[in-house]
């Protein structure tokens, strides 16, 4: 029995390592709860519960689940925050609007930043903007302008992957490439960008399913 237990604790801290995340928050929130949750194309999944007003909160996790992307939620707050969480991030949170919260402390962060600002909120903007113009196209039954608004939408769709492909490419250090390969493998799976790679970035859980992913594709050719 007690070999039992020393071998499950052995192989809990295996693969688990202490994880830190620093939330400032005012004493008024002290106690308040806040989640982190992963984000995987619109889903989310709950993954740690955390008690606001203590300097640092330690939190036990799988050593291949970091850094990467997470939401922050905090509990009677408006907003949600978006971030790639490394060990040891710091948060200051606005308690106006989580969303406007800065990290710090992250060295993934900076890059999704880059990524987000420059490329994908700028894409998503545009194609809101198409989207509109698409409907009220369609209402009017004016059918050149509708396709033209459908093609934009077609040609901004196949931009952003381009850009995303060259962001990919560019640094391939990066969890957050190694993120963006995961949740766009479809449109990159026969382009090189996996064995562009950083070995280093092997052990995370997004680099063992890429790699299974391009052995069962391997496999599959025979």
């Amino acid at each position: 029995m007690y070999k039992l237990l020393f071998l499950l604790a052995f192989v809990t801290n295996a693969f688990s390592q202490n994880v830190k995340i620093s939330i400032a928050a005012p004493a008024v929130l002290s106690g308040r709860k806040a989640i982190l949750l992963t984000r995987e194309k619109g889903f989310a999944a709950v993954v740690h519960s955390i008690k606001l007003g203590f300097d640092t909160t330690h939190l036990q996790m799988d050593r291949n689940l970091v850094p990467d992307l997470y939401q922050l939620q905090v509990s009677q707050m408006k907003g949600s925050l978006t971030f790639f969480f490394d060990s040891g991030t710091q948060v200051r949170l606005d308690t106006t609007d989580v969303s406007k919260s800065v990290v710090t402390h992250s060295k993934s962060n900076p890059e999704w930043r880059m990524y987000w600002d420059s490329i994908q909120q700028p894409s998503d903007a545009r194609l809101n903007a198409y989207a509109v113009k698409e409907v009220r196209a369609r209402r009017k039954n004016q059918t050149d302008s509708l396709n033209y608004w459908v093609a934009q939408q077609d040609f901004e769709r196949q931009e952003v992957l381009s850009k995303t492909g060259k962001f990919i490419f560019d640094h391939p250090h990066s969890y957050v490439s190694l993120y963006l390969l995961k949740n766009n493998w479809y449109a990159f799976k026969n382009q090189g960008l996996f064995e562009r790679l950083d070995p280093a970035l092997a052990h995370h859980k997004n680099y063992k399913l890429l790699k299974e992913k391009k052995r069962v594709a391997k496999t599959s050719l025979y």
